[in-house]
């Protein structure tokens, strides 16, 4: 389930007490296309990085993570700056 009052990017001890282990999550280069992702959150790593989590309907989780540069944190494959995703935005990469 969903915590849609919960903010979308927060620290490590703070996605724990959500009950969410970016370490759970299958690490991938890029995002896949053709089946929807539901934003679950961005954690945060050290002051540059962030761990974007997605899952698809069906349960498999997603970890995506990058660098950022100027505060900009976008991940390339849905042009989007992950400190602007909301909790349950649903994406979807298209080839």
């Amino acid at each position: 389930m969903i915590d849609y009052g919960r903010p979308y990017t927060m620290g490590f001890k703070d996605a724990l007490r959500y009950g969410l282990d970016y370490r759970d999550y299958e690490k991938v280069s890029a995002l896949p296309s053709g089946v929807p992702l539901v934003a679950i959150a961005g954690v945060w790593g050290d002051y540059s990085n962030i761990r974007c989590l997605f899952m698809t309907e069906g349960g498999k989780g997603y970890l995506r993570n990058f660098s950022g540069r100027g505060g900009q944190y976008v991940i390339r494959e849905l042009g989007v700056n992950a400190k602007e995703i909301r909790v349950g935005a649903v994406f979807r990469i298209e080839d």
